[in-house]
């Protein structure tokens, strides 16, 4: 019995790790969504981002779910060395190599340290890495959060008053054009951390099916609630209205709980207690670090050589997969280098 729970375990966490990294890929082949038009090319670029939206949330409760109760195997001085050789290393060798390659190209100019120290402290340099701050204020806020695991009634309070406050109130005000006050929100749990805990309790917790068929209608409500809002009031406005955006707000939480709750549960299918599935599927996780840290990289390259028209139908339906398994291939290549490769990708 204890074996298949642990089997459970991490086959759901390495399914929504690849999904989630296939979905950020996808996002950012989908720049279409950001250059409003009242065309069928844009709604579907903005079904496509509503869908794929999930993925860093999600990228937040793994962190959470996995995370959450170190203690039970190591310090926290161990914990905290672990997460800095895990994503802080690889985090400076790539800005670094970015920068160097960015200049080599004339893309980005020298023009004294102050400009480049604040590149390198607001993440300009590469913007995708703008996930590492929050992710950071994650592991340092764990060590605190971690002594709370065997009182999961305080972490449910908390967790739907950051909800309540930080993520609902909010779009409530802005909704009714009144003016939020940030002193409302939940000093104790807001941005990101949210979605650490969530994932623990999601993780921890055994839902029943009515439960369940709960989550999936308020994540399905959140993704309509999303696409049909962005696109009522765009094409009214004349511009993208972005009211029902942004990562923490209570759309996107509802979607990321719902697709959480799924991917975990459906693990109980035979695919997913195929011995050949778990193995690729846990080969193909151990390059989502790696993936997320260079497809910038690898659509900069494909869509320059081919001369790639990223509006197009074709990039919008299959560009997500070509750099994604680009950046595989790159990524599974670079991990075999010797004494280099765990620091390149960890």
């Amino acid at each position: 019995m204890e074996k298949t729970v642990e089997r459970k375990r991490i086959v759901y966490f390495d399914v929504l790790n690849v999904l989630a990294c296939l979905c950020v890929v996808g996002m950012h082949c989908n720049g279409a969504v950001h250059a409003f038009s009242d065309s069928s090319v844009w709604r579907q670029s903005l079904l496509v981002d509503v869908l794929a939206y999930w993925a860093v949330p999600v990228f937040v409760m793994l962190s959470g779910a996995t995370l959450m109760n170190y203690r039970r195997r190591y310090s926290t001085k161990v914990f905290l060395k672990r997460r800095f050789l895990k994503t802080g290393v690889p985090l400076v060798i790539w800005t670094v190599f970015f920068y160097v390659f960015y200049r080599t190209r004339g893309t980005i100019a020298w023009t004294g340290w102050r400009a480049f120290s604040n590149s390198v402290i607001n993440f300009s340099i590469v913007p995708v890495y703008w996930f590492f701050p929050p992710l950071f204020m994650v592991y340092l806020s764990l060590p605190v959060l971690s002594l709370l695991v065997q009182n999961r009634k305080i972490l449910w309070y908390m967790t739907v008053l950051a909800f309540a406050s930080c993520s609902v109130f909010p779009f409530v005000c802005t909704a009714l054009g009144l003016t939020y006050w940030g002193s409302f929100a939940f000093p104790m749990m807001g941005g990101y951390l949210l979605f650490a805990v969530l994932g623990y309790l999601l993780h921890t917790t055994e839902l029943s099916r009515l439960q369940r068929s709960a989550i999936y209608v308020l994540g399905i409500l959140g993704a309509a609630v999303r696409y049909f809002h962005t696109v009522i009031f765009s094409v009214r406005e004349g511009a993208i209205n972005k009211l029902t955006w942004e990562y923490t707000n209570w759309p996107t939480i509802l979607l990321a709980a719902a697709i959480f709750v799924f991917i975990k549960y459906a693990c109980d299918y035979p695919i997913f207690r195929n011995e050949k599935f778990i193995r690729l599927i846990k080969w193909l996780s151990g390059a989502s670090f790696g993936i997320y840290l260079i497809h910038v990289l690898v659509i900069d390259r494909i869509t320059s050589w081919f001369s790639v028209d990223t509006l197009s139908g074709w990039w919008r339906l299959f560009g997500a997969f070509a750099v994604y398994f680009a950046a595989l291939l790159l990524v599974k290549v670079l991990q075999k280098i010797p004494y280099v490769g765990k620091y390149l990708f960890p």
